[in-house]
């Protein structure tokens, strides 16, 4: 788990969630509220819909492009009203796991929503987040830790 996951509150105008997202590279970001409870998702798709004047992307498309790079640049033509925030647009479906779950719980998840990236949460505060590429890290750690076995 990666701890110190970048967040935005919902009180967070687009256009500041736009120049995060430029500034970090990323591309979504869960939204918390004042004391620090994941209550959403804002990501590129979200901006994009919200500046076209769409709906929201459906519950969970979010989930596969939140992550997806291949439309980043398009966030510098962004612009917004500063009166619209990160919690009139984002997504309110939020899929989270304790950070005392399982790893086989955590995979299960991932696996069955197809997801990438899983937000982890101790009594409701976001205190990290769990990606694939941690998981294939793990793998090939464990897999290393296996054949120096092997070899001995």
């Amino acid at each position: 788990m990666h701890k110190g996951v970048m967040t935005v509150t919902t009180t967070t105008t687009l256009q500041d969630v736009t120049r995060f997202f430029i500034q970090l590279g990323i591309t979504g970001a869960p939204v918390v509220d004042d004391s620090g409870k994941p209550v959403g998702v804002i990501s590129m798709s979200d901006l994009t819909a919200h500046a076209a004047g769409l709906d929201k992307p459906k519950e969970g498309s979010f989930l596969r492009d939140l992550w997806d790079d291949t439309g980043h640049h398009a966030l510098h033509d962004l612009t917004f009203s500063e009166d619209v925030t990160a919690g009139h647009v984002m997504t309110e479906f939020l899929i989270r796991v304790d950070a005392d779950a399982e790893v086989r719980e955590l995979l299960e998840l991932m696996k069955t929503a197809r997801l990438h990236r899983v937000f982890v949460t101790r009594e409701d505060v976001l205190v990290g987040i769990v990606t694939t590429l941690d998981l294939v890290m793990l793998l090939d750690r464990l897999l290393e830790e296996r054949a120096t076995a092997k070899r001995s």
